[in-house]
């Protein structure tokens, strides 16, 4: 009897090991959640997104003058090194001639958002050094969301290396508020 049972005892374990192995690769993976942060007061917006996947970005937003920034902080210092600039304002009078009959707003109206992704996956483009997050810019009058992207060129402990954000594209998704002003 218990010859019979260490005979029978291996191909049972090995049948029940390999019906486990093939669940267990049969259930749906866990994605790798990630989150980033949004802050907003009089005007002015605060986000953080990924430049690359060891490093953030900061974000600043003065909806008043229509500034975009964003900063990078040194690896071996507490120090911003690399910052960028956009004139989002500028972007959306741009935008807003695709748009004839949507008037536009004397004050816009600013709201962000960052968003982790991978522009090469997605058909940017040239996308080679562009940072891993885009960056929502959403204008609340009109409904129209600008989308941009920070570029990744060469190491970001040089010395401050001032550069422009990156104006990616444009929609618009609702039809705002109505209230132009």
């Amino acid at each position: 009897m218990m010859k019979f049972v260490k005979q029978t005892a291996l191909p049972v374990l090995l049948i029940v090991g390999a019906l486990m192995a093939g669940y267990a690769l049969r259930r749906p993976v866990p994605m790798g959640i990630t989150a980033t942060a949004s802050s907003e007061s009089s005007g002015a917006v605060l986000s953080t997104g990924y430049f690359n996947s060891s490093v953030e970005a900061l974000y600043y937003l003065d909806s008043q003058s229509g500034r975009l920034s964003a900063a990078l902080m040194a690896r071996s210092d507490p120090v911003f090194v690399k910052t960028y600039t956009r004139n989002i304002k500028a972007d959306l009078y741009e935008t807003l001639q695709s748009f004839p009959s949507v008037p536009v707003p004397q004050r816009p109206n600013f709201i962000m958002v960052s968003g982790e992704s991978d522009a090469r996956k997605v058909g940017a483009g040239e996308t080679g050094n562009l940072a891993k997050s885009f960056v929502y810019v959403a204008e609340t009058q009109t409904g129209i969301v600008l989308v941009y992207i920070l570029p990744q060129e060469g190491d970001r402990d040089l010395p401050v290396d001032r550069g422009e954000i990156v104006f990616l594209t444009s929609a618009r998704l609702n039809q705002g508020t109505g209230e132009i002003r």
